[in-house]
């Protein structure tokens, strides 16, 4: 098939939606000869901090020299960012080619009495088959949404298990409470790997050190009281690790370089915990600490806290449930600090709007409402009058120019634009900064 009749295949899949299980993902990959198990693979799971954690990753590997690997969702640019080798996306042909592959396997196992993998499932196939072809060094894996149940949970020993902040999210299918979401973000742990973890709050802790012991698995969490902070601002933050102790360790240059500060280019006091935990990750991994220091510092990872123009500034950031809005209220309060800022936002009808609205509000001097461009948008007309009754001005747009229009109109020069809500309508405004489909992944 081209790449017209592999997009057309997808959209058919999709229908099949969300099937819990990993009876048909194994079966696939059974047929293709296990792929996933072809290269060293990290696997992250986690609600906040995935892509940024595997982005500072990814950067380092490269820096050191590494053939890296990575599969990503949701995806932003363009459906091909989901597969990325050494920063770059999948070309339409690879992927034609390997669908094609996937498809004539999906058939006969139909034809034995299978039912279909659904979409994920395809696509995660994909991936496996892309980077065994290619030999990459290390595959950067992204749990889709939760753990035991995802079709990225096929790994007989990943080479680190790491997991972002985890937080309320996806409630009606991983659960509706913080140690049943853990529980099952947690069933990517494998027996005797090493478990990495940015910092969790008590609840989230306690269940991943209770499965890595019985799974025998070493945990290691990240301390943020072992790091400073020595310098914060719109250029990025400067962080010192004064958790390392040189009467511990053999004083050499590896060392020296460790007491070093370390830029991170990402901006929200959030990112310092991401970049700790990626930092842990590759010390794991015995990577050398220039090459650490070199890819923390030119880490870009689109959508998050992302500049795209000046006069005024705006900013596109992917703030997506009631932790991520938090940390966004949180960086609004200190970057923008005496200036306006004007909203450009739209949400999915099945987040925490309302929640979203009571936790941003405070931070908007005007805001324009769109409806993303998915089934999933929730109508502009639902999410104004909320945001409305909390004081605070409100425009309607029907696309994303009238919106940017209309925000420009009332940021002026000095104002700032600020476009969240969702990750499923920002790829408009990036492309004020990136001009390409692959430039965000190339920088």
């Amino acid at each position: 098939m081209n790449y017209l009749e592999a997009q057309n295949y997808i959209e058919e899949k999709s229908r099949l939606g969300i099937v819990p299980g990993l009876t048909q993902v194994k079966e696939l990959l059974r047929r293709l000869g296990n792929p996933q198990d072809a290269c060293r693979t990290l696997h992250i799971a986690g609600t906040n901090g995935k892509g940024s954690i595997f982005a500072f990753v990814q950067e380092s590997l490269l820096a050191a020299g590494y053939h890296v690997g990575r599969y990503i969702s949701p995806t932003i640019l363009t459906y091909l960012e989901r597969y990325q080798l050494d920063r770059r996306y999948m070309t339409e042909d690879e992927f034609a080619a390997l669908l094609t592959e996937v498809a004539a396997v999906i058939e006969t196992m139909e034809t034995d009495g299978f039912a279909s993998p659904t979409v994920f499932e395809i696509e995660t196939a994909v991936a496996f088959l892309y980077f065994a072809r290619n030999h990459v060094d290390y595959v950067l894996l992204e749990c889709g949404m939760g753990g035991s149940q995802d079709a990225t949970n096929v790994l007989a020993k990943p080479e680190i298990c790491v997991f972002a902040q985890i937080s309320m999210d996806h409630m009606q299918f991983l659960g509706d409470t913080l140690t049943k979401i853990a529980t099952e973000k947690a069933g990517i742990i494998k027996p005797y790997t090493t478990v990495i973890s940015a910092p969790q709050v008590r609840e989230v802790s306690k269940v991943l050190r209770e499965i890595c012991e019985v799974q025998h698995a070493s945990y290691i969490e990240v301390n943020p009281s072992d790091w400073e902070v020595v310098q914060m601002n719109l250029d990025g933050t400067e962080v010192v690790d004064c958790g390392t102790n040189p009467d511990e360790t053999n004083m050499d240059a590896d060392m020296d370089q460790r007491q070093q500060p370390y830029h991170i280019p990402l901006l929200g006091e959030h990112q310092i915990a991401n970049a700790q935990t990626a930092i842990t990750v590759l010390r794991t991994l015995y990577i050398e600490e220039t090459a650490i220091h070199k890819g923390i510092a030119q880490t870009v990872w689109l959508g998050r806290m992302t500049k795209v123009a000046e006069h005024p500034y705006i900013y596109v950031d992917g703030a997506h449930n009631v932790a991520a809005w938090e940390y966004l209220r949180t960086s609004v309060e200190k970057y923008f600090t005496n200036r306006r800022v004007i909203y450009i936002i739209g949400v999915l009808k099945d987040k925490e709007y309302e929640k979203m609205v009571e936790i941003l509000a405070p931070t908007m001097a005007a805001a324009v409402v769109i409806t993303p461009d998915t089934p999933r948008g929730l109508p502009k007309e639902i999410l104004a009058p909320l945001i409305q009754a909390q004081g605070v001005p409100v425009q309607l747009a029907d696309t994303s120019a009238e919106a940017l229009q209309k925000a420009r109109e009332q940021a002026g020069e000095t104002g700032v634009i600020l476009v969240s809500g969702s990750l499923s309508f920002l790829a408009e405004y990036l492309q004020l900064e990136s001009g390409d489909e692959n430039n965000g992944a190339s920088r």
